[in-house]
């Protein structure tokens, strides 16, 4: 490490490398795209869910089901940057 004066980018990054503890992956311009894809579209099946199920018992389970979903295709794209 340098013995300069690092900025609070500098120091959140190494804080996050300690707690992750592997370096941050590289993502490709279409790999963001396909993310934010995929992040509108359960985000818009979310909502969708909120409408159609709105005072239903199920509505917390189908959410978390829709979560789970949009968090592995993420996951998915992630892993072919590594």
């Amino acid at each position: 490490m340098s013995d300069g004066l690092k900025s609070s980018l500098d120091i959140a990054m190494a804080r996050t490398k300690e707690i992750v503890g592997e370096e941050a992956v590289s993502l490709s311009e279409d790999q963001k795209i396909r993310i934010a894809d995929i992040r509108r579209e359960y985000d818009a099946k979310a909502a969708e869910k909120k409408i159609l199920l709105a005072g239903n018992e199920e509505l917390t389970a189908e959410l978390q089901k829709v979560f789970q979903e949009k968090e592995e295709k993420i996951r998915a794209v992630y892993a072919e940057g590594k």
